[in-house]
């Protein structure tokens, strides 16, 4: 039973979870309507959650949960901790410095990921500002 009830609870907390964005892209849609103001939010909203995808869903949890559970198993609650504050470390430099080069580099960046953008000089303005804000 408690495997169903486990599978129920996480099916139940996406449902909840695909619920309310599909009410938040509702309500954004509403607020923006269509226009070039829509496409350059929706590129920049695009933007930083391709990174959050890419760095916190995907290879780090997949190493960093067993390694860390081996240090813990292993060598204790102490050596998991320190081994936990050297990889918080380690990503929070990585990260300062990825927004960084982010940042500046936005509007090479927007060639790349909206190059329509670029005909329209001032969609192009806000899909950049619009990112460097989300990012």
């Amino acid at each position: 039973m408690n495997l169903v009830r486990s599978a129920a609870t996480v099916g139940g907390t996406t449902l909840i979870s695909r619920l309310l964005g599909f009410l938040r892209d509702v309500m954004v849609a509403a607020a923006l309507g269509t226009g070039p103001i829509a496409d350059a939010f929706f590129v920049a909203f695009r933007f930083p959650n391709m990174f959050r995808s890419i760095f916190a869903e995907g290879a780090f949890n997949s190493a960093f949960v067993p390694l860390f559970a081996k240090r813990l198993e292993g060598e204790g609650e102490n050596a998991a901790r320190r081994f936990a504050e050297d990889a918080l470390a380690v990503l929070l430099v990585a990260l300062l410095v990825l927004t960084i080069a982010a940042e500046l580099a936005m509007p090479w960046l927007m060639l790349v990921f909206a190059p329509g953008f670029s005909q329209d000089p001032q969609k192009f303005a806000w899909a950049v500002e619009f990112t460097r804000i989300a990012f």
